[in-house]
């Protein structure tokens, strides 16, 4: 073999991974610069923000209570004609919204065979010095209802067919109701009772 030959295959053979080795380099360093520029170029984007923090959401409430500090208006027995039974309570609104109508309806149909015998009138004034209880004070007012306690029982059930009574204009407001009961002239009634009782109700406007 020619020993001009052997020598130079390993030099081309260094030549080539050199030339090889070169390229990857090269190669390498074109990734890197590329990755550079693109970094650079993603730190030099404009940027603008705008923040709406701690947003809250509360919901309102509408409330009414009254002064009768849980006890029943009436409580009579031996009632006889002509003689008139008269009690006065005070409303509150209090909720944190406006309100619509306040109504008043008996909830639930009265017990006992009374009821259709007890004449019932109710009215309304603005706060006064009435109540609980006594009616001193109440003034004229403004007539709800007339007639028995059955009838505004069979009527006013609910809410929906309530009597509309006043709607608060602000909070807390305030009217006197005054219910005045007496007993029919009639054999009928004699030795008959009845329980019933009252609801104020009111919803959001």
């Amino acid at each position: 073999m020619d020993p001009q030959v052997t020598a130079t295959a390993p030099a081309a053979r260094r030549r080539s991974l050199n030339g090889l080795a070169l390229q990857l380099s090269a190669v390498a360093l074109s990734f890197i610069l590329v990755s550079l520029l693109v970094v650079t170029a993603s730190h030099a984007a404009f940027v603008a923000q705008t923040d709406n923090p701690r947003n809250h959401v509360g919901a309102g409430a509408v409330h009414l209570a009254d002064d009768d500090s849980g006890y029943a208006m009436f409580a009579v027995d031996g009632l006889t004609p002509g003689n008139v039974q008269e009690r006065c309570i005070k409303v509150t609104y209090t909720g944190t919204v406006d309100a619509g109508d306040v109504r008043l309806y008996v909830p639930s149909a009265p017990t006992g065979a009374l009821a259709p015998f007890l004449d019932l009138t109710v009215d309304i004034a603005p706060d006064n010095a009435a109540g609980p209880g006594s009616c001193t004070g109440f003034g004229t007012g403004q007539r709800l209802f007339s007639g028995t306690l059955s009838s505004l029982a069979s009527t006013r059930s609910d809410w929906t067919t309530g009597l509309s009574t006043w709607q608060p204009a602000g909070t807390p407001e305030t009217r006197v109701f005054r219910f005045r009961l007496q007993v029919q002239d009639t054999p009928g009634a004699q030795g008959l009772a009845t329980e019933f009782g009252f609801t104020w109700e009111t919803r959001t406007s």
